[in-house]
């Protein structure tokens, strides 16, 4: 029995073949562990060649909707849903574009507090529990002396859009929270610290929102947040390239010209 009809559409086969197999997977035809006909099999039914099928699987692969084994036992299997893929794409995408400081701000202003409400409506007790240890962490983090709190950066917030039970949405914060936490990187491990800690204090009160299901204090909570977290960081880097343009190539003319024109006036 064939697994797809051919197609009459004048679209590249691989093409054809890897929008069928998707098609398949939303229907819920094709579930995770599924083990889709060899290369040859697929071929033989598409009346094509075996690298238009390859050619589907490894743009299923890159999708992470497949996974390919080598070997004896090996072929070609549906993959467990994992929106990591897209999210990575998404960050390099934005990462690659020099998303600028004012347009993450942006985003994450229009964002992130309606993501807020809808985690207070949403949340069950295991998001509310899961949301509570990821806060206690950082909080217990952001305590230790000189603690720079890598390890915790950006889960408090993910796990807020983990509680809205909206995938979409969950892949957007996602890669705002990369983009945000590389702009935050390149700052002074005190400095991040410094800002950890208001963090928290924001996140504590946000997190009693949503415990309580208030989303509208939710929403003007992570508004406040937001504005003061992106505010702060961006005052930060503006001072911090200010400095390294005084510091960089380009003083150094400066001071060549004045230490000649000192040593010009000993002489004189």
């Amino acid at each position: 029995m064939m697994l797809f009809a051919t197609s009459g559409r004048t679209d590249r086969v691989s093409e054809v073949i890897a929008r069928r197999i998707k098609k398949q997977i939303s229907d819920g035809r094709l579930t995770a562990g599924h083990k889709l006909p060899a290369e040859r099999d697929m071929a033989r039914q598409y009346k094509t060649s075996r690298v238009s099928v390859r050619e589907a699987y490894r743009s299923l692969e890159e999708l992470g909707l497949l996974r390919i084994r080598r070997g004896a036992e090996g072929g070609a299997f549906i993959a467990q849903f994992d929106h990591e893929p897209v999210r990575r794409s998404l960050s390099l995408v934005l990462g690659l574009g020099k998303t600028s400081h004012n347009e993450v701000t942006e985003a994450r202003m229009l964002l992130e507090p309606s993501i807020a409400r809808l985690a207070a409506v949403r949340a069950q007790p295991e998001d509310i529990a899961k949301l509570e240890l990821v806060l206690v962490q950082e909080e217990e983090e952001v305590r230790r002396p000189a603690a720079d709190s890598g390890t915790t950066a950006g889960r408090f917030h993910r796990a807020i859009a983990d509680c809205a039970r909206n995938v979409p949405l969950v892949v957007l914060m996602n890669a705002l929270a990369d983009l945000t936490a590389e702009s935050v990187s390149s700052l002074d491990a005190k400095i991040r610290t410094r800002h950890r800690r208001k963090n928290c204090e924001y996140h504590r009160q946000i997190f009693e929102a949503i415990r309580a299901h208030d989303g509208d204090k939710a929403y003007m909570l992570m508004v406040r947040h937001v504005g003061d977290i992106q505010d702060r960081v961006g005052r930060t880097i503006k001072t911090s390239s200010a400095q390294n343009r005084l510091c960089g190539p380009a003083a150094a003319p400066k001071r060549a010209r004045a230490g000649r024109a000192a040593s010009d006036g000993r002489r004189n």
